[in-house]
């Protein structure tokens, strides 16, 4: 009787922890979001997405709205705007099928709209400026030609 209790507690062990939710499931915690805010400044990029995206599954709503707003950020610091826009979409999707009423989530989409806009409107103020910068060197190289010609065209007169 004595051997058959330490059995019965080794099968009743390993029966609970294998019933237990492995840990890359487990809800992440303010912890685990913080850490990935972390990895972002410290330009861990990799890491800090692979922790939001393992956050999107999570069991908690207001962690996988903050999963989302994070990877928005973290696109928005890569400057990838495509990606960013789509997390940014996302989050509001989901926070318009389930709002969580906090203040700080509300917050944060904010000034992540807000970032987007920014980014986006730098973008495109760069484009034009590239754009207008091609066109100047284009309308110089042009009068460097005339002036070229121009020039032959008075040596020629002169002869």
């Amino acid at each position: 009787m004595s051997a058959r209790l330490p059995c019965l507690t080794l099968l009743s062990a390993l029966f609970i922890s294998g019933c237990q939710t492995p840990t890359e499931y487990q809800k992440p915690d303010s912890d685990t979001l913080s850490a990935a805010l972390q990895q972002i400044e410290n330009q861990q990029y990799q890491s800090a997405k692979k922790t939001f995206e393992a956050a999107l599954n999570s069991d908690s709503e207001l962690a996988s709205q903050q999963a989302l707003a994070g990877l928005c950020l973290l696109h928005l610091q890569n400057q990838n705007i495509e990606l960013a826009t789509k997390a940014l979409d996302a989050f509001y999707q989901r926070a318009l099928r389930k709002p969580q009423g906090n203040t700080s989530l509300k917050l944060l989409s904010l000034s992540l709209k807000l970032n987007l806009e920014n980014s986006l409107h730098l973008t495109l103020e760069r484009e034009a400026r590239v754009a207008a910068e091609t066109k100047q060197q284009s309308l110089y190289n042009e009068t460097q030609a005339l002036q070229r010609a121009l020039q032959k065209l008075r040596q020629l007169s002169l002869q």
